[in-house]
């Protein structure tokens, strides 16, 4: 088969162009199978899937009898994620032609989707037996082995690449994603290394040994890949910006300030490295820097919920209530699934007295993300510090049994009945945390500070304690 680059972007567009005002004619031109392909591919690959219907319709009413078409309508299915119809349609194929590679590496695709592993290393086998040297064979091969665990056999698939291989970006991301996937971050190392030797100047294998050494937490060595990559290509903004971020998880904000300059690109990407920007000022302290970026990461994507929750951030420490209340609202609104988002709001809620507007958003916020005991220590707290004391006490003895092994839901149940004068329950949960924790004891004081001063709880506390 021909691709896109044998005829170039003009003269692919030409011939798109010239297929649909023969289909809109009504027309029937002669057309040989790799411009068909050609043209099928193109609609598959900008997902236009009722012009790739049409467009094997076509060839099928040309060339009734080529199997390659029933194919093409296989990627169209999986295309549609419709992936039990591709599989059918090829399984009905293979029993026509038993001997098609292309089928059998199709299927193995479809079985991996629908995690049928060990169909797919059978149909990736059978097509690699075909065509040994297959490099997409055995990265897909190594792919599934992976996946089921194989990881000696996966290693010898990546092995089984000619030593004279190039590799590309394209090829180089391919096996990083494949490395990062499965956590194999030393492997990723040794890969980068043996591109590296074959092509010093290889930026992409530079920028991806940053990206894995980033990932695995050693910022210091990843700054150096990102260097090279830097020196390399200069105008590689994805090296300044992976470079920045390691910076900034150092603590070097002016130096990863100047990173993330560099790192612009004059697109709606640059709304996150704003971001990024404002997060730096805001951790020197310097709430003006972070506010103006965060603005400027607004005005160049209006939809960063990030951007929105950092200037509430910095309004709420200006106690610009209302301000903040705005930002968090919007941030909300482009996503509703963040949990802190929830948690912030109904804290300015709760500095304006409004119980119902702060108990919806823990609500929600313990709704996104129920493991979290603090979510539900702040929403008791909430209660408590509204004058619901014996509602905050419902509340945790409500979902106690979920976070049974965390002390602080004992000290804090202990704190609120104290409070409400029933000694005997709060002797028991006071009890039941210095079994777990007895040094956290102090968390009681905080909440219930006459505690300190009551003869029989110092007594209970210094049971544990010495």
């Amino acid at each position: 088969m021909m691709d896109f680059n044998d005829l170039g972007a003009d003269g692919m567009d030409e011939r798109i162009e010239s297929f649909e005002r023969m289909l809109a004619s009504g027309e029937s031109f002669f057309y040989d199978n790799d411009e068909l392909g050609l043209i099928i591919d193109y609609y598959i690959d900008f997902e236009e899937i009722s012009k790739a219907n049409k467009a094997i319709a076509y060839a099928e009413s040309i060339y009734p009898f080529e199997t390659y078409y029933k194919i093409k309508k296989a990627e169209v299915y999986m295309a549609e994620r419709n992936v039990n119809g591709a599989i059918k349609l090829l399984e009905k194929y293979k029993s026509i032609e038993p001997e098609n590679s292309e089928i059998a590496k199709l299927l193995g695709d479809c079985y991996s989707i629908t995690m049928q592993l060990k169909r797919a290393v059978d149909s990736y086998l059978f097509a690699l037996n075909k065509d040994p040297q297959n490099d997409e064979l055995l990265l897909r091969l190594a792919r599934v082995n992976f996946a089921l665990g194989n990881h000696s056999k996966a290693h010898n698939y990546i092995n089984g690449f000619p030593k004279d291989y190039i590799y590309d970006e394209l090829s180089v991301q391919e096996f990083i994603r494949l490395y990062m996937d499965y956590s194999q971050y030393t492997e990723a190392i040794f890969f980068l290394e043996k591109v590296i030797n074959q092509d010093p100047y290889n930026y992409s294998a530079w920028y991806f040994r940053g990206l894995v050494h980033q990932r695995n937490e050693e910022y210091t060595e990843a700054i150096d890949a990102y260097e090279y990559c830097i020196a390399i290509d200069d105008d590689n903004t994805m090296g300044h910006l992976g470079k920045g971020n390691c910076l900034m998880e150092k603590s070097e904000y002016e130096n990863a300030i100047t990173s993330f300059q560099l790192s612009l690109d004059s697109d709606e990407s640059d709304a996150e490295v704003y971001c990024n920007i404002a997060e730096c000022y805001e951790n020197m302290k310097d709430d003006n820097g972070a506010h103006f970026y965060y603005q400027k990461s607004i005005s160049t994507n209006p939809n960063l919920s990030d951007a929105y929750f950092g200037l509430a951030m910095v309004n709420k420490r200006r106690e610009k209530w209302n301000e903040a209340k705005r930002n968090l609202l919007k941030a909300i609104d482009i996503d509703r699934y963040e949990s802190m988002y929830h948690i912030e709001i109904a804290e300015l809620y709760l500095i304006d007295k409004n119980a119902q507007k702060c108990y919806e958003h823990y609500t929600y916020a313990y709704e996104i993300d129920p493991e979290t005991t603090e979510i539900l220590l702040d929403f008791a707290h909430a209660k408590f510090e509204l004058d619901e004391v014996e509602e905050a006490v419902d509340l945790l003895l409500e979902h106690l049994e979920n976070h049974d092994e965390d002390h602080r839901m004992y000290y804090r149940l202990a704190a609120y009945l104290f409070t409400l004068g029933t000694y005997e329950k709060g002797y028991n949960f006071l009890h039941a945390g210095l079994r777990i924790k007895p040094e956290e004891y102090i968390l009681l004081y905080e909440f219930a500070p006459f505690t300190e001063t009551v003869d029989s709880i110092s007594n209970i506390i210094d049971l544990y304690s010495k």
